[in-house]
């Protein structure tokens, strides 16, 4: 990262997509427990943050886990590095992905050599797998 400027305007998106995400659970949190908050120590944010856990969606929580690594990679001053070839992930991609871990290239590299959406398989010449017939 070049300057103390560029890596705090980072850092400030990172937390704010965090805070975002983390808002929205917040919400749904407090909207479904509001007897149960009214009974807690307001300063307790242990009770709070298992009900957010347990509301957050796959995608949410992975997001969050890699605006955690992000934030990690700037402290360590690998921000804006790809993971895969070690070369810098391009700026625009990382204003539209401030969490990305990947250049652009490699993410496409991955993306032909492995497909999106579970292949069938063939299961014709496994006997004991249930035949269809039309």
């Amino acid at each position: 990262m070049s300057s103390d400027s560029a890596k705090r305007a980072i850092r400030e998106r990172l937390e704010a997509r965090r805070r975002s995400l983390l808002s929205r659970y917040q919400r749904e949190s407090a909207d479904s427990s509001r007897d149960a908050e009214a009974t807690e120590d307001v300063d307790s944010a242990e009770p709070w943050d298992a009900r957010v856990l347990s509301l957050i969606t796959e995608v949410d929580l992975r997001t969050l886990e890699n605006v955690a690594r992000a934030l990690h990679r700037l402290d360590s001053d690998t921000y804006g590095t790809c993971t895969v070839c070690n070369e810098v992930i391009e700026p625009a991609r990382l204003r539209a992905l401030p969490e990305a871990t990947e250049c652009v290239d490699c993410v496409r590299s991955a993306a032909k050599s492995s497909p999106r959406w579970p292949v069938p398989i063939d299961d014709s010449s496994d006997p004991s797998a249930p035949h269809h017939t039309a």
